[in-house]
């Protein structure tokens, strides 16, 4: 079920992200709060489940929790039918069928100018469903961690435990692979398969319009809970260890029935629970422990979101290509690490100290593997306007705004991305910034002619549909694939150990609760910020904007790649730094 859920709620909702930002036209601000909303639902509910959730059926709760996980993901995928078909821009083919003629701007318009503003507002806003639906998937998933990984180590001995939770933890880790794998699957399939002609559909997966089946695997997500979910219902409540003689008191306190039972059970809990955070925040130990959890969690938090549009936007991968490289290369490393780290802490019965120093090795290499990301990318496409200047422009400096003397009678849509290839492999925003008048049609294909801003002889020669591509730039990215994956194999050396370290520094009885909070923590500090940090960061790297004017909404078309890299493969970099030094700190007070 952990396996499932892991699936579910985590990896295969942000392996399709840039698809959904494509779809609704989001910034990546704004797609960044749909990935964090599974987290802001979690967090308004994880402190009391972690506290209470040991003193119930523990099956029940999670398939209460379940429950909710299913309703959210039918939130998830009403705006695929309640809203308008995906309508994207594409000049690749004609109508006509003569081999030349002359157009307007208008019919290189993406977007009608007479749009339906109320319908269209309603649907461009359809996004908040998708929202909505991952905050109660995310209260139905806060039970999970704490209660299983606090029940594991409550039944295992010692060094069996360490094995165990590995396990655990690793079953989590492939559940995130397969969901990039899925994701990758069903990003392959045309977003509004079944409702229109797929023969219509003139672009492919590559192209910067496309939008999978972003929906299709939150559909096996439901069937799956459903079914997986069932005999939960019916597990009975496992066997709990002895309870203490005070425990006895306050179990008879709180089943007395007397007027005012609810307000001295609430009494009761407010009490225990003031106690135990004050156990907690006061530990230091523990709190260097968190430091850990977080600095990593606000690693994996950004990356997760965002590197399968990463490697769209760097090296010009699809997003089914790039979830598949994540999901079948880059996580099985990931795996093989956690299991790894689980096999040296069992062999070698590691305490405190032994883990703390393993920690420290793995995190010490994980950066190191890291560091040549920062410098393997792409070269920005070269954007006419953008950045470089205009070939008919005398100036050898960009001017401000993408208009040039070239194209100013042509009074091109500003807003407008439907990007040609020209001459000297120079990227121009549309035909008509182009500055192109006519267009001639071969096999269905247009190619647009009497261009008058492509340089010396423009009007004798053509662009093609599409962006330009950097020459062998493509292969690059399995450089980034080598570095990343290897950081991730030393980085999951520590997962189990880091686990493990939150229950063996708190007392036995605040195990459930330390767990619970070091989440609650996580959702705060790393969960939640981290990818609208990554987000802000990627936006603050946009060259141009496009919006569509029925939603006056805008989104990035056109990204600095170098600037891109530098910062989001940075921030990965100073989070790891955090990570070594709450390391270090914690050998130390555990020397002590």
């Amino acid at each position: 079920f952990e396996l499932l859920h892991q699936v579910l709620a985590g990896t295969y909702s942000r392996s399709v992200l840039s698809s959904i930002e494509r779809r609704f036209e989001l910034p990546s601000t704004i797609s960044a709060v749909v990935s964090s909303s599974y987290q802001i639902g979690n967090l308004t509910v994880m402190a009391l489940v972690s506290y209470l959730g040991s003193k119930v059926n523990r099956p029940r709760f999670l398939a209460a929790g379940s429950l909710l996980l299913f309703i959210g993901y039918i939130l998830v995928v009403l705006p695929q039918f309640l809203g308008d078909l995906y309508v994207f821009a594409d000049l690749s083919t004609t109508s006509t069928s003569n081999h030349s003629q002359t157009f307007t701007v208008a019919e290189i318009t993406p977007h009608s100018t007479s749009c339906e503003m109320e319908e269209e507002k309603a649907n461009s806003n359809m996004y908040i469903f998708i929202i909505v639906g991952m905050m109660v998937c995310g209260i139905g998933g806060a039970p999970t961690q704490p209660l299983g990984l606090s029940y594991v180590d409550d039944h295992a001995s010692e060094h069996n435990s360490a094995l165990y939770i590995g396990i655990i933890t690793t079953i989590t880790l492939v559940g995130p692979a397969l969901g990039y794998l899925m994701g990758s699957f069903c990003l392959k399939i045309w977003v509004d398969f079944g409702r229109v002609d797929l023969d219509s559909i003139t672009i492919d997966p590559k192209h910067q319009s496309w939008v999978g089946a972003w929906w299709l695997g939150f559909i096996v997500c439901i069937v799956v809970i459903a079914i997986a979910s069932f005999p939960l219902w019916f597990f009975p409540k496992h066997l709990e260890k002895p309870e203490e003689k005070t425990k006895e008191v306050v179990s008879w306190l709180l089943n007395w029935e007397f007027p005012f039972y609810s307000l001295f059970k609430l009494l009761i809990i407010t009490l225990g629970l003031g106690a135990a955070f004050a156990r907690l925040f006061k530990n230091p130990q523990y709190i260097c422990v968190l430091v850990i959890f977080t600095s990593i969690g606000f690693k994996i938090a950004g990356l997760g979101t965002f590197v399968v549009k990463y490697l769209e936007v760097a090296f010009g991968k699809s997003a089914s290509q790039s979830s598949f490289l994540i999901g079948a290369i880059n996580l099985p490393f990931l795996i093989i690490g956690t299991l790894l780290g689980s096999v040296i802490i069992k062999r070698w019965k590691l305490q405190k100290l032994g883990m703390v120093r393993l920690c420290i090795c793995g995190f010490v290499l994980s950066f190191a593997c890291m560091i040549p990301s920062f410098f393997i990318g792409c070269d920005t496409i070269a954007h006419a306007g953008l950045t470089v200047p205009y070939p008919t422009s005398a100036e050898t400096e960009i001017a401000d705004g993408v208009e040039s003397t070239c194209n100013s009678m042509c009074h091109c849509d500003q807003n407008t991305y439907i990007p040609v290839c020209g001459p000297a492999n120079i990227t121009y925003l549309s035909p008509c910034h182009a500055g192109c008048t006519d267009t001639s049609s071969e096999s269905g294909k247009n190619e647009y002619t009497s261009c008058s801003c492509l340089g010396a002889n423009g009007t004798s020669q053509s662009v093609t549909i599409g962006r330009c591509f950097v020459s062998n730039c493509e292969e690059s990215v399995w450089g980034v694939i080598v570095s990343k994956s290897l950081s991730n194999f030393f980085s999951g050396m520590c997962i189990t150990a880091i686990m493990i370290l939150k229950m063996r520094t708190v007392l036995p009885q605040d195990k459930s609760f330390g767990i619970g909070i070091g989440l609650l923590v996580y959702r705060v500090l790393a969960a939640i910020p981290g990818p609208i940090a990554f987000g802000a960061l990627i936006d603050s790297s946009c060259l141009f904007w496009s919006q569509n004017p029925c939603s006056n909404r805008s989104y990035c078309t056109v990204y600095d790649n170098h600037k891109y890299r530098r910062g989001f493969i940075g921030l990965v970099l100073i989070a790891q730094i955090a990570s070594i030094v709450a390391a270090i700190v914690l050998h130390s007070l555990v020397v002590k």
